[in-house]
């Protein structure tokens, strides 16, 4: 009797042929390279490298880099999550959001750059969950607007920002910013996150205190 032929894989359709790449091995392969070389590491061609395949192979499934880049911001903040309105005070809301953002953020090496500029087209579920939290917590409409507004620049424009303490300095420095300058050794960034963090909520608060 003849052993019963073993089917090939569903996914190999002729001999020899590599399986078909799904959408989400190629972000897979986008954020590792993000996340070891920075986003201008990231390249269609690194891409196809970093996937094991030809050069044209992932152009069958995202059109350009853009439209990679748009796939890699979508998947980053998927898995963040908005807190129920019942879930306590609208600042520690805001707060665990800004968190989660942020987190992510700092995972991947020049994301927040590409969210600057996309997140009302790769994630409105946190922009809209951002100013239910607002609404929530009384504000008026205008300013429910103007607080996203402070919120998105602060979260994804802050990485542009950046001081380093061994930049060097101009002979003719003034002697105030040479003594503030002395203070960048002892802080971090998550000093920095939390301060402007704490302000932008202080403020938030003084604002729906002021407008009632």
């Amino acid at each position: 009797m003849r052993p019963e032929a073993v089917p090939p894989p569903a996914e190999v359709t002729k001999r020899g042929k590599p399986p078909v790449l799904t959408e989400k091995e190629i972000v897979d392969a986008a954020l590792t390279i993000i996340r070891q070389e920075g986003l201008d590491g990231l390249s269609m061609r690194r891409l196809s490298r970093e996937l094991g395949r030809s050069a044209m192979a992932p152009y069958w499934h995202v059109a350009d880099k853009q439209e990679l880049l748009d796939l890699v911001a979508r998947d980053v903040l998927a898995e963040v999550e908005v807190p129920a309105l019942d879930s306590g005070p609208w600042e520690n809301r805001l707060r665990n959001v800004i968190d989660e953002i942020d987190l992510r953020l700092r995972h991947y090496p020049g994301i927040a750059e590409i969210l600057f500029a996309r997140m009302q087209s790769s994630d409105r579920r946190l922009i809209l969950g951002i100013m239910d939290i607002l609404l929530s917590a009384g504000f008026s409409d205008t300013d429910v607007v103007l607080g996203y507004a402070m919120v998105h620049t602060y979260l994804y424009g802050r990485y542009q920002v950046v001081l380093h303490a061994d930049d060097e300095q101009p002979a003719d420095v003034d002697s105030n910013l040479e003594r503030l300058l002395s203070h960048l050794p002892q802080l971090r960034g998550r000093d920095f996150f939390t301060f402007g963090v704490d302000t932008l909520i202080e403020g938030l608060r003084s604002r729906l205190a002021a407008t009632g």
